[in-house]
Formats: structure tokens, C-alpha cells, sequence
């Protein structure tokens, strides 16, 4: 059984990030775009354990903003192997597009919750 986009819903669980977690972000070395101050969880809805949300990428490293409802930190990871034979292989659309060790199906593509730059934290 085959399993559509349409059939994948995300999580709604949202953050917001504070001022001490945006400047983490922007002090990555790295040309990739910033994120929002308000991010939406990346995993599949009914997941176990913290939501999650993709907040900047260095290469093959990726930075997931991982939240509770009591607390969040930012932790670094490798994408999802899914889909690819080799970390170093381009990323496509056929690729899970989350960390890990992720909960839950394999998400293809980017999710509806994409990295857009934000104002600089003064």
C-alpha cells in the first residue's frame, strides 16, 4: 500500500523561538537562509516523543529546533538516510526530508513549514 502527500499531515504544534535561539542560529557558519521566529512541527501528526522543526542547514548538518511543552533545545543531526544510498548523493524530492532517527513515516519533500529568512535579532 502506497502512502500519498495528501495522506501525510503534519503535527500542529508551533514554537516560538527566542532571542538567545535566533542569534544561535545566524552565528552558524553557513550561506543558508535564517529561520522564522515561529516554526511549525515537521513530523507526522500523532508522532512520539518531541515535535521538531527544521531551523538551518550546514552541509550535511542539519539543526532541528526540538521543543516540549516545557522545554526546547536546538540540536544538529544528519538527514534521514531514507531514500538515498549515501549521505554525500544530492538531495531530491524522493528523499525523507527530516533528521535521523525521526519518529514516524518518512516525509518526501519539503513539508508545508519552509525556512524563510527573519528580521536580525539586535
Amino acid at each position: 500500500m502506497s502512502i500519498s502527500q495528501e495522506e501525510l499531515r503534519n503535527c500542529p504544534a508551533r514554537i516560538t523561538l527566542d532571542a538567545a535561539q535566533l542569534t544561535f542560529l545566524d552565528g552558524l557558519p553557513a550561506a543558508a537562509p535564517s529561520v522564522q521566529t515561529e516554526l511549525g512541527c515537521e513530523l507526522e501528526q500523532g508522532h512520539d516523543g518531541s515535535h521538531a522543526a527544521l531551523g538551518h542547514q550546514e552541509e550535511n548538518t542539519t539543526w532541528w529546533i526540538q521543543w516540549t511543552l516545557s522545554a526546547s533545545e536546538i540540536n544538529p543531526y544528519a538527514w534521514c538516510p531514507s531514500g538515498h544510498s549515501s549521505p554525500a548523493e544530492r538531495r531530491d524530492d524522493k528523499n525523507c526530508m527530516l533528521f535521523t532517527g525521526h519518529p514516524g513515516r518518512h516525509l518526501p519533500g519539503r513539508q508545508s513549514h519552509e525556512i524563510e529568512p527573519h528580521e536580525s535579532v539586535q
